[in-house]
């Protein structure tokens, strides 16, 4: 009687630590994206001061530490990722890391009462995670921008961005570079990547 009392201590006590390790694991998740979204905001209410290449500048580090820059170029080119050497492989994610900050630094070029909302995470497939938020207008409208992330050498990492909730930011982009990718080349995505950026950076 004994020994299964001992027993069921044990177990007890092994399950109880359990759970503050997921916990934990699940708010590092949270963690991404309200470590995002605050520098969102900030660079937000700055915009008009800091203007596009300071936008640039505050964003960069935040973006290329939230997201597996890797594992998004990857995602993005599907199948097609393996026709790339190893050295087109990293040019074509320093360049997919680059356009990333351009987009947000493009499309969060002002505050108007905005505020980010994140949410508790959600398990995905493969043991990924869906980390839920919304961005709210001062009005109440709210539009969802959900975060796939999963872990890269133990930190959790941006994969994906759903926009209202249900569509894939990857599947959106795969869906132009990859015909780019198959007429041109590396040469052509890259050179086409480096003009939209451009573009951005002149507006």
């Amino acid at each position: 009687m004994m020994k299964i009392c001992k027993r069921f201590v044990v177990l007890f006590i092994a399950a109880m630590l359990a759970l503050p390790v997921g916990a934990q694991a699940d708010d590092g998740a949270k963690e991404v994206v309200q470590g995002l979204c605050g520098r969102l905001l900030t660079v937000m209410k700055q915009s008009q001061q800091l203007g596009f290449q300071g936008r640039v500048e505050k964003l960069t580090k935040v973006v290329v530490e939230a997201y597996d820059m890797p594992a998004a170029t990857k995602a993005t080119l599907g199948v097609a990722y393996g026709k790339l050497s190893a050295e087109e492989a990293q040019q074509l994610t320093d360049l997919f890391s680059r356009f990333s900050v351009y987009s947000y630094a493009e499309q969060f070029d002002g505050w108007d009462g905005e505020t980010f909302e994140v949410g508790e995470p959600k398990p995905s497939t493969e043991g990924s995670l869906i980390v839920p938020s919304r961005i709210v207008l001062k009005n109440g409208q709210a539009t969802e921008i959900d975060y796939l992330l999963h872990q890269d050498a133990g930190r959790w990492k941006i994969i994906d961005v759903l926009l209202d909730g249900t569509i894939s930011q990857t599947a959106v982009r795969r869906s132009e570079f990859v015909s780019i990718f198959r007429r041109d080349g590396f040469p052509g995505l890259s050179a086409m990547l480096t003009q939209k950026m451009s573009a951005m950076g002149s507006k």
